[in-house]
C-alpha cells in the first residue's frame, strides 16, 4: 500500500504576491502546471514501483526509480523554493550571521549571486541551486 504519496500544497502567499519580480502568471505556471506535473509524475512512479514489488506488473524498475526521483526532486523542489520565497517589498538580503559566512566563502554578496546563478544555469533543470550550511556552520 502507497503511504507517502506526494500533494501538491497550497502556496503559502497569494499568486501575486512577487510582484513585480515574479509574475503571478509565472507563480501560477509554475505552481499549478510544473510542480503538479512532478507530483503526478512522482505518484504515477510510486504506484508502478509498489506493483512491480507486488508482482502485478513487470517494468525496469531502474528506469522507473530514476522518474520517480526526478518528479520527486522536481516537486520537492519547488516546495522548498515557495516556502523561501520572499515578496519584493520585503528584506530579501541575507541576515548579518549569513553575510558574514557568505563573504567568507564568496568574497562578497555581489560574488556569491553571481556565481550562484552561473550554477543555477549549469544544472539539469536549469534554474536550480541550493546554499546549505553544513553542521560545523560553513
Amino acid at each position: 500500500m502507497i503511504n507517502n504519496k506526494l500533494t501538491l500544497t497550497a502556496l503559502p502567499f497569494a499568486y501575486n504576491a512577487l510582484e513585480p519580480i515574479i509574475s503571478e502568471k509565472i507563480v501560477t505556471l509554475h505552481h499549478d502546471k510544473h510542480q503538479a506535473a512532478y507530483v503526478n509524475g512522482a505518484n504515477a512512479a510510486l504506484e508502478k514501483i509498489e506493483k512491480i514489488r507486488l508482482g502485478e506488473i513487470e517494468g525496469n524498475l531502474r528506469e522507473i526509480m530514476r522518474d520517480y526521483s526526478f518528479n520527486y526532486n522536481g516537486a520537492i523542489l519547488h516546495e522548498m523554493c515557495w516556502q523561501f520565497m520572499r515578496s519584493a517589498k520585503e528584506n530579501n538580503l541575507p541576515t548579518e550571521e549569513l553575510n558574514k559566512i557568505i563573504e567568507k566563502h564568496f568574497g562578497s554578496f555581489e560574488k556569491f549571486k553571481k556565481e550562484f546563478s552561473i550554477a543555477a544555469t549549469m544544472v539539469e533543470g536549469s534554474g536550480w541551486a541550493a546554499l546549505w550550511q553544513d553542521k560545523d556552520g560553513n
